[in-house]
Protein backbone atom coordinates (compact mmCIF):
# COMPACT_ATOMS: atom_id res chain seq x y z
CA UNK A 1 0.00 0.00 0.00
CA UNK A 2 0.96 3.60 -1.03
CA UNK A 3 1.30 6.00 1.33
CA UNK A 4 -0.47 9.49 0.54
CA UNK A 5 0.84 12.01 2.12
CA UNK A 6 -1.67 15.35 3.02
CA UNK A 7 -1.29 18.98 2.08
CA UNK A 8 -3.16 21.52 1.25
CA UNK A 9 -5.09 21.74 -1.98
CA UNK A 10 -4.83 25.31 -3.95
CA UNK A 11 -8.83 25.65 -3.39
CA UNK A 12 -8.46 25.13 0.25
CA UNK A 13 -5.98 28.40 0.08
CA UNK A 14 -8.49 30.49 -1.79
CA UNK A 15 -11.44 29.73 0.41
CA UNK A 16 -9.20 30.54 3.35
CA UNK A 17 -8.05 33.46 1.98
CA UNK A 18 -11.79 34.56 0.96
CA UNK A 19 -12.87 33.87 4.74
CA UNK A 20 -10.02 36.11 5.84
CA UNK A 21 -10.80 38.95 3.34
CA UNK A 22 -14.30 38.61 4.36
CA UNK A 23 -13.53 39.06 7.88
CA UNK A 24 -11.56 42.13 7.27
CA UNK A 25 -13.69 43.91 5.29
CA UNK A 26 -16.97 42.98 7.82
CA UNK A 27 -14.16 44.76 10.18
CA UNK A 28 -13.26 47.93 8.38
CA UNK A 29 -16.71 48.51 7.17
CA UNK A 30 -17.67 48.53 11.29
CA UNK A 31 -15.27 50.37 12.41
CA UNK A 32 -15.93 53.26 9.88
CA UNK A 33 -19.71 53.35 10.78
CA UNK A 34 -18.59 53.97 14.11
CA UNK A 35 -16.19 56.51 13.62
CA UNK A 36 -18.91 58.53 11.80
CA UNK A 37 -21.56 58.28 14.52
CA UNK A 38 -18.99 58.89 16.93
CA UNK A 39 -18.18 62.13 15.09
CA UNK A 40 -21.51 63.07 14.25
CA UNK A 41 -23.26 62.42 17.92
CA UNK A 42 -22.09 66.53 19.22
CA UNK A 43 -23.37 67.59 16.34
CA UNK A 44 -26.43 65.98 16.84
CA UNK A 45 -26.55 66.65 20.61
CA UNK A 46 -26.09 70.77 19.69
CA UNK A 47 -29.11 70.42 17.29
CA UNK A 48 -31.36 69.15 19.38
CA UNK A 49 -30.36 71.98 22.31
CA UNK A 50 -30.96 74.30 19.25
CA UNK A 51 -34.25 73.11 18.48
CA UNK A 52 -35.41 73.35 21.84
CA UNK A 53 -34.45 76.73 22.09
CA UNK A 54 -36.44 77.62 19.67
CA UNK A 55 -39.28 75.89 20.92
CA UNK A 56 -38.75 78.15 24.04
CA UNK A 57 -38.32 81.42 21.71
CA UNK A 58 -42.31 80.30 20.00
CA UNK A 59 -43.05 79.87 23.99
CA UNK A 60 -41.98 83.75 24.76
CA UNK A 61 -43.80 84.69 21.88
CA UNK A 62 -47.19 82.91 23.03
CA UNK A 63 -46.93 83.89 26.37
CA UNK A 64 -47.14 88.07 26.53
CA UNK A 65 -50.20 87.87 24.25
CA UNK A 66 -51.93 85.33 22.11
CA UNK A 67 -53.26 87.34 19.47
CA UNK A 68 -49.72 88.30 18.22
CA UNK A 69 -48.49 84.78 18.71
CA UNK A 70 -51.82 83.66 15.94
CA UNK A 71 -50.06 86.04 13.18
CA UNK A 72 -47.21 83.94 12.98
CA UNK A 73 -49.03 80.67 11.61
CA UNK A 74 -51.42 80.07 8.73
CA UNK A 75 -53.71 76.83 8.46
CA UNK A 76 -50.77 75.45 6.20
CA UNK A 77 -48.14 76.72 7.55
CA UNK A 78 -46.30 79.33 7.63
CA UNK A 79 -41.54 79.01 7.61
CA UNK A 80 -40.03 81.44 9.98
CA UNK A 81 -36.24 81.17 9.89
CA UNK A 82 -34.92 81.82 13.10
CA UNK A 83 -31.02 82.77 13.66
CA UNK A 84 -28.20 82.62 16.27
CA UNK A 85 -29.34 86.09 18.20
CA UNK A 86 -32.96 84.99 18.16
CA UNK A 87 -33.94 87.25 15.49
CA UNK A 88 -37.36 85.78 13.39
CA UNK A 89 -37.29 86.36 9.81
CA UNK A 90 -39.85 84.98 7.37
CA UNK A 91 -38.78 82.60 5.66
CA UNK A 92 -38.69 83.65 1.44
CA UNK A 93 -36.64 79.77 0.39
CA UNK A 94 -34.69 77.37 2.34
CA UNK A 95 -33.26 79.21 5.68
CA UNK A 96 -29.26 79.70 4.98
CA UNK A 97 -26.68 78.79 7.57
CA UNK A 98 -28.02 81.39 10.49
CA UNK A 99 -26.62 79.64 13.80
CA UNK A 100 -22.96 79.33 14.12
CA UNK A 101 -22.51 79.45 10.36
CA UNK A 102 -22.89 75.47 10.27
CA UNK A 103 -26.92 75.14 11.23
CA UNK A 104 -30.09 76.29 10.16
CA UNK A 105 -33.00 76.74 12.20
CA UNK A 106 -36.28 76.70 10.78
CA UNK A 107 -39.78 77.22 12.55
CA UNK A 108 -43.39 76.15 11.24
CA UNK A 109 -46.43 77.32 12.77
CA UNK A 110 -49.40 75.72 11.53
CA UNK A 111 -52.89 77.23 13.25
CA UNK A 112 -55.33 74.73 13.87
CA UNK A 113 -58.05 76.58 15.96
CA UNK A 114 -57.76 76.70 19.00
CA UNK A 115 -54.01 75.60 19.00
CA UNK A 116 -50.83 76.50 17.62
CA UNK A 117 -48.29 73.12 16.27
CA UNK A 118 -44.71 74.92 16.26
CA UNK A 119 -42.28 72.56 14.61
CA UNK A 120 -38.38 73.50 14.91
CA UNK A 121 -36.14 72.00 12.04
CA UNK A 122 -32.46 72.32 13.06
CA UNK A 123 -30.40 71.10 9.51
CA UNK A 124 -26.84 70.97 9.01
CA UNK A 125 -24.44 69.51 6.53
CA UNK A 126 -21.83 66.23 7.34
CA UNK A 127 -19.73 63.78 5.15
CA UNK A 128 -22.20 65.17 2.24
CA UNK A 129 -25.35 64.35 4.04
CA UNK A 130 -27.98 67.39 5.15
CA UNK A 131 -29.21 66.08 8.67
CA UNK A 132 -32.07 67.40 10.97
CA UNK A 133 -33.08 67.32 13.86
CA UNK A 134 -37.00 68.01 14.68
CA UNK A 135 -39.12 69.13 18.03
CA UNK A 136 -43.22 69.56 17.92
CA UNK A 137 -44.73 71.12 20.09
CA UNK A 138 -48.59 71.78 20.30
CA UNK A 139 -49.43 75.38 21.87
CA UNK A 140 -52.71 76.54 23.14
CA UNK A 141 -54.09 79.78 25.11
CA UNK A 142 -53.19 79.27 28.29
CA UNK A 143 -54.15 82.50 29.89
Amino acid sequence: MKRFSSGQTIAEIVIAISVVVLLITGLIVGSSGMLRSARSAPAKSVSVTLAREGVELARKIRDPQWATFVTYGTATGKTWCLDGAGVWTAATGACSANVNNLYTRSVVFTWNDPKMTVTVTVAWQDGGQTLQSDVTSIFTQWR
